[in-house]
C-alpha cells in the first residue's frame, strides 16, 4: 500500500479499518502522489520539512484535501505518531494551505 509504506515500515502494525474501503481510499490517494510527493508531505507534517512547489501541486491538484484528510487520520493510527495526534491534526492542514499558497486552487 503506497499511502502505508510512506510511515510505516513493512514489520509494524498497520491497525484494522475504521472503516470498510478506507486503506482503498488510501492506495488511490497514494497513487495520485505518488511516493516520492507523498514522503515529502509526511516529512512536511511529521517533521517540519519544506514542501517542493511540485509536491504541492500533486498534493492540491491530484490528491486534494480530502485524501490528506484521510492521510492525516491514518498517520495518527499509528502507535509511534498517535501521541503527536494534535501535531498533525495542527500541521496537516498548515501544510495544506501552505500549498495552496504557493500554487493556488485553480489548476493552470
Amino acid at each position: 500500500m503506497i499511502a502505508a509504506s510512506m510511515v510505516v515500515a513493512e514489520d509494524e502494525f498497520i491497525p484494522p479499518e475504521p472503516e470498510p474501503g478506507f486503506y482503498k481510499a488510501l492506495q488511490k490517494c497514494g497513487q495520485k502522489i505518488g511516493l516520492e510527493c507523498g514522503e515529502s508531505v509526511v516529512k512536511a507534517v511529521l517533521k517540519g520539512h519544506d514542501i517542493s512547489k511540485k509536491c504541492c501541486v500533486q498534493l492540491v491538484h491530484k490528491m486534494g484535501r480530502s485524501c490528506h484528510e484521510d492521510l492525516l487520520w491514518y498517520l495518527i493510527s499509528q502507535p509511534k505518531i498517535g501521541a503527536n495526534a494534535t501535531n498533525v491534526f495542527t500541521k496537516g492542514p498548515q501544510v495544506y494551505n501552505s500549498c495552496v499558497s504557493k500554487v493556488g486552487l485553480e489548476f493552470k
